[in-house]
């Protein structure tokens, strides 16, 4: 199996998420708070595949070793800069998932739960213990779960997998129309730290971390027909959480 395979045979799973029916009910700034306080969560936990991924491909260790790959290890470390630390509208150095914070405060949309949630997580507290403490949502919790149950099974081609599929493609497009129709109707609106991130976002992963994520599967499976069908499900099943996730925020849309 190849990646081609694996990208043919998910299709109608990607354009089952492409078309929820989600995207047809946010139209407005207040639909995407919502939206934005129940999905910080899956950008939090993008991050945790991330790194991960770079644990198991790079040497992170005090004593440095030449690690197993060195093409995967360039690979997730050019994914790691411009996720981990890339630069705001301002210049200013830092992660995708603080300009996402930055911009839920821009549109008003409330960042106290994901707060007190890192906050529990900086005092060592488990992750599904601290989702439970903060009190998510079934689907966030359902999703963040899954995320971490493949990160604990150490299979690094899966967690390359469950990185690479199951984005939602859609959704900085749409954002994009929606503050742009927002600001025709209010010109002092203007959330320019919204803007940048989703300009930022569909640069970064459609024209670099998209091909590298892909290349590194590859690299990853090389000829293990295994691995391909391990990739193959995992995929699947990643596509399939976020379609639970998308739906469980149409609920709470109502």
């Amino acid at each position: 199996m190849k990646i081609e395979v694996v990208q043919q045979k998910i299709h109608s799973a990607i354009d089952k998420l492409n078309s929820h029916s989600l995207y047809k009910e946010l139209n407005t700034i207040d639909d995407v708070k919502l939206f934005m306080e129940s999905h910080v969560f899956a950008v939090w936990d993008f991050m945790s595949l991330l790194k991960n991924l770079q644990i198991q491909l790079t040497c992170v260790s005090k004593v440095w070793l030449p690690v197993e790959n060195a093409v995967t290890a360039r690979f997730i470390n050019e994914i790691v800069h411009g996720e981990e630390t890339d630069v705001n509208e301002l210049g200013t150095p830092m992660s995708h998932f603080e300009m996402y914070l930055e911009a839920m405060k821009e549109v008003g949309a409330s960042t106290q739960k994901i707060e007190d949630f890192i906050a529990l997580l900086q005092q060592g507290i488990p992750v599904l213990e601290a989702l439970r403490k903060v009190n998510v949502s079934p689907s966030v919790y359902d999703f963040v779960s899954y995320t971490f149950e493949i990160i604990e099974r150490e299979n690094t081609h899966e967690i390359a997998a469950a990185f690479t599929f199951g984005r939602e493609d859609v959704i900085p497009e749409m954002f994009l129309e929606i503050v742009k129709e927002t600001k025709k109707q209010n010109q002092n609106k203007a959330y320019t730290k919204l803007l940048y991130y989703l300009e930022r976002h569909i640069e970064l992963d459609g024209d670099e971390h998209g091909p590298l994520s892909l290349k590194m599967i590859e690299e990853l499976c090389g000829d293990d027909e295994q691995k391909w069908i391990e990739v193959l499900a995992v995929s699947e099943e990643a596509i399939e959480k976020r379609i639970g996730l998308w739906s469980g925020i149409q609920i709470e849309l109502v």
